[in-house]
């Protein structure tokens, strides 16, 4: 069974379009996960080369820049909807 964003609540208050867009990225490259905004990425096999990818099929403008620093801290499924949400 999968957790829709719709039935989880949202993380640090980002809107439901955000975490809808992170849910359905992961689950594009990964398959239906089992996914709440506490999960962390390298447990459902997220890498820093599958994240980027991941966040390639996020970004809007595909001359998106991605600050390395930033991504460092991208741990869990909230951290990159909050990293996605911070590009708009």
């Amino acid at each position: 069974m999968t957790v829709s964003p719709a039935d989880q609540p949202l993380a640090a208050g980002l809107p439901a379009s955000v975490t809808a867009r992170v849910h359905a990225a992961i689950t594009q490259r990964l398959g239906e996960q089992r996914l709440t905004p506490s999960t962390e990425l390298a447990a459902i096999g997220v890498d820093s080369l599958l994240l980027l990818r991941i966040l390639g099929d996020l970004a809007v403008d595909p001359t998106q820049e991605i600050d390395p620093y930033q991504l460092a801290d991208v741990i869990t499924v909230a951290d990159l909807a909050a990293f996605v949400e911070g590009w708009n």
